[in-house]
């Protein structure tokens, strides 16, 4: 890296850990459903002006606004914990972001969370409990996230974590020594929501793949199903691998569960697994049978 990029990616880092810190706890009160409205549209301003500072930041030193998450190719999963949960370790030495990325996981159903304040600490949870994802921030004293990545792949019973990176530094940055370390994905802070729900879309059908059938709850087909409406909504967000949102759309349907018990027990084991492409082909199918 030239010395003028490098000297970008340490004032960039300065300037966004704080900003980081300010869009992750907004984000995380914006759905606070206890909060005054008042006290709401006080929170979404300060988001709103977040999120302006950002951008500006973006576009000064030239980071790609699009730089939230990257994928590379995995093989499957054969060693990681056997559970029907998936196991995330969060490993990062800053306790806030700890906690929001501890809240951020809460949302999602299915997910069982650890996390570790250091590299050590991370080593040795990993030697007892392997997570089948480990969140890792880069930027961490007495060994950073590369290194604890590298190191940990050392070990053959490692082979099949998934390792995801975290900073607020560009992935173009380290996107070299991503692939010599084996890092699986990348997340850019401030972490979002959406970005995660692409994370679990990509990951876990490997992780539920390799799991024992008899682990896993056998639910069937329901045979009712509700209006056309509503089923073009969910067609819509489930291609959109959009989680939070279709459990919004779910809801209303819980108050008619009488009519609609076996359909939402049904989807609701899909969405754990973040099985959308399922959930399409399920919906057509059904509507296409009536």
């Amino acid at each position: 890296m030239s010395d003028k990029k490098q000297t970008n990616a340490s004032i960039t880092h300065e300037l966004l850990t704080p900003l980081n810190i300010i869009l992750g706890l907004t984000q995380i009160l914006c759905k606070d459903k206890t909060l005054k409205i008042q006290h709401k549209e006080m929170v979404e301003t300060i988001q709103n002006a977040g999120e302006n500072l950002l951008s500006q930041i973006y576009e000064i030193f030239e980071i790609p606004d699009n730089d939230t998450e990257i994928c590379l190719e995995h093989k499957n999963n054969k060693e990681s914990s056997s559970s029907s949960a998936i196991h995330v370790l969060i490993v990062d030495d800053i306790a806030v972001n700890r906690f929001m990325l501890k809240h951020l996981l809460s949302q999602f159903p299915n997910i069982s969370i650890d996390e570790s304040a250091d590299a050590q600490t991370a080593r040795d949870k990993i030697q007892r409990k392997k997570p089948h994802i480990a969140l890792i921030d880069i930027h961490m004293p007495d060994m950073n996230g590369f290194e604890l990545i590298q190191h940990m792949r050392k070990d053959e019973s490692n082979q099949d974590i998934i390792f995801v990176l975290m900073s607020s530094d560009a992935k173009s940055c380290h996107e070299e020594q991503m692939k010599v370390c084996g890092v699986d994905a990348y997340l850019s802070k401030p972490i979002r929501e959406e970005s995660l729900e692409a994370l679990f879309e990509q990951f876990a059908p490997k992780i539920f793949d390799n799991q024992d059938e008899k682990d896993l709850p056998v639910v069937s087909q329901p045979d009712k199903l509700p209006d056309e409406n509503f089923l073009q909504e969910l067609l819509r967000l489930a291609r959109q691998g959009a989680y939070s949102e279709i459990k919004n759309l779910m809801e209303p349907l819980k108050s008619k569960q009488s009519e609609f018990m076996a359909f939402i027990h049904y989807l609701e084991q899909l969405l754990k697994r973040f099985q959308f492409k399922e959930i399409i082909d399920w919906i057509n199918s059904s509507r296409t049978k009536e």
